[in-house]
């Protein structure tokens, strides 16, 4: 994970899925709880029919809850339904319990304050997600520029405002520019108005020249790979 994950950023976020603003790790233990509940299921279902499936059922039965995998697929079916604020979590197949234990992690990361102010504002503002999360599907840009983005995302870096409300230090959160807003990632990025002038402009001139550049070399087949940023 050298560069990958930034030091300060979300750590539930790498386990989303891309297209919902993660990183698309999978998570092993959400993995090992789908699985256990896959083969519970199996055991349930096939039993009836295969007399192998009902020995390892019926030896299941005995075995205390520790080691009862059918007993360990309830308790975790039934922590899912709390989680989901649903009670037909036993109804569920294989994919929904993945879907479900993905919902479970994302709802973890949206309701941490600092973290999760990002995805918060999001649905907030009825912004699309599969338009504001298409950079990460695509998968373009080198991991350590991703893993820099996740953690401005996150208002994980260093700034004033990090320094005074979040390590609690006592000092100034004014920007360091401006000195007229709280320096937050989301001001220095697009709304200090020190940069407004030129900086802001800059980006925005080189980014649509470079956009442009790249779409008219493409359409006449000049262009081979994107440069990665």
């Amino acid at each position: 994970m050298y560069k990958i994950h930034h030091p300060k950023a979300d750590i539930d976020r790498l386990y989303v899925k891309r297209k919902e603003g993660g990183r698309g790790l999978v998570q092993i233990k959400v993995a090992y709880k789908a699985e256990i509940i896959n083969i519970a299921e199996y055991l349930n279902t096939n039993y009836k029919e295969d007399q192998f499936v009902n020995i390892v059922k019926s030896h299941e039965s005995t075995q205390p809850n520790m080691n009862s995998i059918i007993k360990t697929a309830a308790k975790i079916t039934e922590e899912l339904s709390q989680t989901n604020e649903r009670s037909d979590a036993k109804q569920d197949g294989i994919q929904q319990t993945e879907a479900r234990l993905g919902e479970s992690i994302k709802k973890k990361w949206k309701s941490k304050v600092m973290h999760g102010q990002y995805i918060r504002n999001i649905d907030r503002r009825l912004i699309s997600e599969e338009d504001t999360f298409l950079w990460l599907l695509k998968g373009d840009l080198k991991a350590e520029t991703e893993s820099e983005i996740v953690a401005t995302q996150g208002q994980a870096l260093q700034t004033k405002y990090y320094v005074t409300k979040i390590l609690n230090k006592e000092t100034d959160s004014k920007c360091r520019l401006c000195q007229q807003f709280e320096e937050t990632m989301d001001h220095i990025i697009s709304a200090c108005p020190i940069l407004t002038k030129e900086q802001y402009i800059k980006r925005h001139d080189k980014s649509v020249c470079t956009t442009a550049l790249q779409h008219m070399q493409g359409n006449r087949g000049t262009i081979g790979q994107k440069t990665p940023v």
